[in-house]
C-alpha cells in the first residue's frame, strides 16, 4: 500500500534538502532573535542600475519539481528569451525608445508583450496546422460515423460541446451588449489563447506559465492592435465587462487550462462516483463558498475585492479609455507580426535543422511571471538536467525523479506545518512562507 517512490533514498533526500530548513524555520517562530534561511521562500532582486529592469532570483522547490519533466529544449529557451527580454528591456530603457501614437506611448514592457503576443498566436495556429491530419480524421469520423463505436460517440460529443459552448459564450457577449463581429473575434483569439496555455502546461508541467492578463481574453488585441475608438461607447463597456476577471477564471486560476487535468485525475468510464461527486457537489459548494466568501470580504475589507484590482478598477479603466480613446496604430501592428514572424521563423529552423536549441515558447512567454521571477530557477533545472542527460543518459533522468519529487513534496510538506503551527500558537499573526 505504500507508494514505490516512498521507498526510494533518493526522494527521502530530497525531501529532506527542503524540509529541514524549513523546519528551522518554524522553530525560529519561538525563538526571533535566529537567522532564518530564506532560500526557498524568498525573492532576490539586483538592482543592475538606474534605467535598467530590476534582475529577480527565486528558487522555488515546488517549480523545479515540476519543471523537471519539461524538455531540455524547451526549459533552455526559456531562459535563454527571458535574459534576451531583460537585455532588450535594459537597451530600450536607456536610449527612451517607446512607440505608439502621440499622448498614448507604450513602454518597454508592453512592448515586449505585445511582441510575445503576435508569437503566441502564432503557436495557437501552428498547433491547429499540425493536427490537421487528425482533425480531418476526427471530422470524417464525425461526419460518416465509420471507426471503432466509441470513439465516433467522444468526438461527437466533444464536436457537439465545442459548438454549443461557442453559440453560448458568444450570445452572452452579444447579450452584454458587445456586437456579434466583436464577439466573435474574442472568442476566437480567447481560445486560441487558452489552447496554447492547455498544450504548455501540459508540456511543461509549469502551472506558473500564464501569460499578460490583457492577452488571455483578447483584451490586449481589441484595446492595443484595433483601438477602441472603432467601438460605440456601449459596445466597449459591455466588452471589458467580457473580458473582466468575473469571466472564465483569473489570471492566476484560467479555468480552461485545468479541465483536461481534472479529467486526467478522474475518468467517467472508472471512477464515475467521482466524476458525478465533482460535477453535482463540489462545483455548487464551492461556488456558494466563493461567493459567500466574496461578499463578506466586500463588506468587511471593500478594497480588497473592490479596489484597484476589482470592480472600481475595471470601471476606472472604462472611463480611462472613453475619455481617451486608443486609436488602430500600424506601429503597434508591427510590433505584433514581428512577434508572430518571429516564431514562425523558430518553428521552421526547429522543422529543417534538428540541431536548433531555441523553442517559439521561449518568445511567446518572454517577459511573463515565469520569465521574470523563475528564470534562475528554471536555468538550475536545465543545467541539472542538461548534466544528468549527458552523464548518465536516460537512465540516469529516470533515476532522479525521486529526488526531484521529494523537492516539491518537501516544500508543501513545510507549508502544512508552518500553517499548522500558526493556526496553533500565532492565530492572529500568522508566517508567510509561501508566494510567488
Amino acid at each position: 500500500r505504500i507508494p514505490a517512490i516512498f521507498r526510494r533514498p533518493l526522494f527521502w533526500a530530497g525531501f529532506f534538502v527542503v524540509l529541514g530548513p524549513g523546519l528551522y524555520n518554524v522553530a525560529t517562530y519561538f525563538t526571533p532573535g535566529l537567522p532564518t534561511i530564506d532560500l526557498y521562500w524568498k525573492w532576490y532582486t539586483h538592482d543592475l542600475g538606474p534605467g535598467y529592469p530590476e534582475l529577480y532570483f527565486r528558487v522555488l522547490p515546488l517549480v523545479i519539481a515540476v519543471t523537471y519533466l519539461c524538455p531540455l529544449d524547451i526549459l533552455g529557451s526559456m531562459v535563454a528569451f527571458a535574459l534576451m527580454a531583460l537585455a532588450k528591456g535594459s537597451l530600450m530603457t536607456r536610449v527612451g525608445f517607446s512607440l505608439g501614437a502621440p499622448g498614448q506611448p507604450m513602454e518597454w514592457g508592453r512592448i515586449l508583450h505585445l511582441e510575445s503576443y503576435g508569437a503566441m498566436l502564432f503557436l495557437g495556429l501552428w498547433s491547429i496546422w499540425l493536427a490537421r491530419g487528425h482533425l480531418r480524421q476526427v471530422w470524417h469520423q464525425v461526419r460518416t460515423g465509420r471507426g471503432e463505436r466509441r470513439e465516433v460517440v467522444r468526438y461527437r460529443l466533444a464536436y457537439v460541446g465545442l459548438l454549443f459552448s461557442a453559440i453560448y459564450v458568444v450570445s452572452w457577449a452579444v447579450g452584454l451588449g458587445v456586437s456579434l463581429t466583436l464577439a466573435i473575434c474574442i472568442f476566437v483569439v480567447m481560445f486560441l489563447t487558452y489552447l496554447v496555455l492547455i498544450k504548455l502546461i501540459a508540456a511543461t508541467g509549469c502551472a506558473y506559465l500564464l501569460t499578460d492578463w490583457g492577452h488571455m481574453k483578447a483584451e490586449t488585441f481589441v484595446q492595443e492592435l484595433i483601438g477602441n475608438a472603432n467601438l460605440s461607447p456601449q459596445n466597449y463597456v459591455a466588452f471589458k465587462v467580457f473580458v473582466g476577471r468575473a469571466f472564465f477564471g483569473n489570471l492566476r486560476i484560467p479555468a480552461l487550462p485545468a479541465l483536461p487535468h481534472i479529467f486526467r485525475i478522474f475518468t467517467l468510464s472508472r471512477q464515475p462516483g467521482w466524476v458525478i461527486a465533482i460535477v453535482f457537489i463540489a462545483f455548487p459548494l464551492g461556488f456558494i463558498v466563493s461567493a459567500t466568501a466574496t461578499l463578506e470580504l466586500g463588506y468587511t475589507r471593500g478594497e480588497l475585492v473592490f479596489g484597484s484590482r476589482g470592480v472600481i478598477g475595471n470601471v476606472n479603466y472604462i472611463f480611462i479609455y472613453l475619455d481617451n480613446p486608443s486609436q488602430l496604430d500600424l506601429q503597434r501592428w508591427a510590433v505584433w507580426f514581428i512577434g508572430f514572424f518571429e516564431a514562425a521563423a523558430l518553428a521552421f529552423l526547429r522543422s529543417r535543422y534538428y540541431w536548433f536549441p531555441l523553442h517559439p515558447v521561449g518568445l511567446a512567454f518572454q517577459w511573463t511571471i515565469v520569465a521574470i521571477v523563475y528564470w534562475s530557477t528554471l536555468m538550475i533545472v536545465w543545467m541539472a538536467k542538461l548534466v544528468i542527460l549527458r552523464l548518465g543518459g536516460v537512465r540516469a533522468y529516470l533515476a532522479g525523479k525521486p529526488f526531484f519529487y521529494g523537492l516539491g513534496i518537501g516544500y508543501v510538506s513545510t507549508v502544512i506545518v508552518s500553517v499548522t503551527v500558526d493556526l496553533i500558537w500565532f492565530p492572529t499573526a500568522g508566517h508567510k512562507i509561501h508566494g510567488w
